[in-house]
């Protein structure tokens, strides 16, 4: 079978789901293999059939559904859930003077995605009240059938693909020494704070999830270089605790953690103008420019 990958795209006619393969995007509703005119979400819900046709037609795409100058949006923009995991990466336990061993109970939020949720270019704002916005490159498994107090193997299986992702944080507004403890909607969930892209990797051409390396660069430098082997749960077992609690449907996401290399007090935190180079083997490269926050004065970094 060809590799190929998916992409959501913003076209005239509203977002459109893609086909990437052999270095080119064509629109999936112009290659005549009866594809819907919708976006890569509403496809997610018949993903084996979406993913034998997306094969038969990647060494052969039509023409005539070429994109020329595409526009990347993230490949699923408005999840039903977007669940983040914490405390993953044994090194980036140690960064913040942790045990690097597992928590009893594995750490999980919710980050509302109607807004977080971007795609790469000049799509992250700073938000005006910060002056710590950090980074966390995280490998974002998708869901492609639903599950619930499934196995690590059934989880496994439910596993469409992989998108690139960042967890960015603003951690001046975490809030740790309030009454009620961390703050996760300040500090996390902010709008346009969780970007991916620009591709969904099928999960059969990206293999052993536990076998990739992720780096990112700020404006050229090396800051993080990890890899998912330092995993101290692993991403079947994420996936299946989380469905423990709740039910995962086709098309949610999770985000899987972060290797060590955020900034940390007293080192260089992100400014608008800074730029965002995020690579993760066999998945693909996410590109970003940040922004001020629009909404009022920026705080200095």
């Amino acid at each position: 079978m060809p590799e190929f990958a998916l992409a959501n795209l913003a076209t005239e006619d509203g977002e459109r789901a893609a086909l990437v393969a052999g270095g080119r995007v064509y629109r999936l509703d112009r290659l005549g293999a009866g594809f819907p005119a919708c976006g890569l979400r509403a496809l997610m819900v018949d993903w084996d059939a979406v993913l034998a046709r997306c094969a038969a037609l990647a060494d052969d795409p039509a023409a005539n559904a070429l994109v020329e100058h595409p526009r990347y949006e993230a490949p699923i923009r408005f999840p039903n859930k977007l669940v983040c995991v914490g405390a993953v990466y044994s090194d980036h336990l140690q960064q913040f003077g942790l045990p690097a061993e597992r928590w009893p109970n594995m750490p999980m939020f919710l980050r509302p995605p109607s807004t977080s949720i971007v795609g790469p270019g000049r799509t992250v704002r700073i938000p005006a009240m910060t002056r710590q916005f950090d980074w966390e490159i995280e490998l974002c498994a998708v869901i492609g059938k639903p599950i619930k107090n499934a196995d690590d193997e059934t989880a496994r299986g439910a596993i469409a693909g992989y998108t690139v992702g960042i967890d960015f944080s603003c951690r001046d507004l975490l809030d740790r020494g309030s009454a009620i403890g961390v703050d996760l909607v300040r500090a996390k969930a902010q709008d346009t704070m969780a970007p991916m892209g620009p591709v969904l990797a099928p999960a059969r051409f990206v293999g052993d999830p536990q076998n990739l390396t992720l780096r990112l660069w700020v404006n050229g430098a090396l800051k993080q270089d990890g890899h998912t082997g330092s995993m101290l749960f692993s991403v079947a077992e994420q996936i299946a605790t989380i469905s423990r609690y709740m039910a995962l449907e086709p098309g949610d996401i999770v985000m899987t953690g972060s290797p060590a290399g955020s900034a940390r007090e007293g080192e260089p935190f992100l400014k608008p103008g800074d730029h965002i180079r995020a690579e993760i083997e066999k998945v693909g490269r996410l590109d970003l420019e940040l922004m001020a926050d629009a909404g009022g004065r920026h705080a200095k970094a």
